[in-house]
């Protein structure tokens, strides 16, 4: 017993002193875990300033190259120059001699019930797949003039799909502004399904 009370003399407070470093463990577990949320949030807020941020979720390349398309379809249309646009005539004209290659931008389900002959589905609500698909194509036609319709009246899809299509490089791309209400009030061929 007197060793007992010598190693208490020599060291006060020893007793009771069990529980203390649960305490302090925990205690610098705490702070750790504060320290590393501080640094993932400073971290994230860095990233989102940068002029080029980084990923928080891991994408493919598709996946990236697709929500570049979108980016690309749902910009702002561009002004249409007088030259950029034709009228029907013309439009029917380029048909009618296969000298353009015809762009529909309306939703498939409207492109299956109706287009202007020849035409391809190129919807702006599915630019990303619907360009996947049509890319060799569009490339291997790069003499070829491009003409979208949507539409038309208050229809701005061609103008869009339009301004995707110059972003992407290619640089004959004109819009035909009556689109298929014009087309069809014409009383003009019209071909239904998904083919072209």
């Amino acid at each position: 017993m007197s060793s007992v009370v010598s190693l208490n003399r020599l060291e006060p407070g020893l007793t009771g002193q069990s529980s203390k470093p649960i305490w302090c463990v925990l205690r610098d577990f705490a702070c750790v875990a504060l320290l590393a949320m501080a640094s993932l949030a400073a971290g994230v807020v860095m990233n989102l300033l940068s002029d080029r941020p980084l990923p928080i979720v891991y994408q493919t390349t598709e996946q990236r190259f697709d929500a570049d398309l979108t980016t690309l379809v749902t910009a702002l249309p561009f002004k249409i120059a007088p030259a950029a646009t034709v009228g029907l005539g013309e439009f029917h004209s380029a048909v009618e001699s296969k000298s353009a290659l015809i762009l529909d931008a309306r939703p498939s389900v409207f492109f299956e019930q109706g287009h202007v002959p020849g035409a391809l589905n190129l919807a702006r609500d599915a630019f990303a797949r619907d360009y996947r698909q049509l890319a060799p194509l569009l490339k291997s036609a790069t003499d070829k003039a491009i003409i979208v319709y949507c539409a038309g009246g208050d229809c701005h899809d061609s103008r869009l799909v339009a301004n995707a299509l110059m972003s992407l490089g290619f640089s004959n791309v004109r819009v035909f502004t009556g689109g298929w209400e014009e087309w069809s009030k014409a009383r003009l061929p019209v071909s239904a399904g998904s083919g072209g």
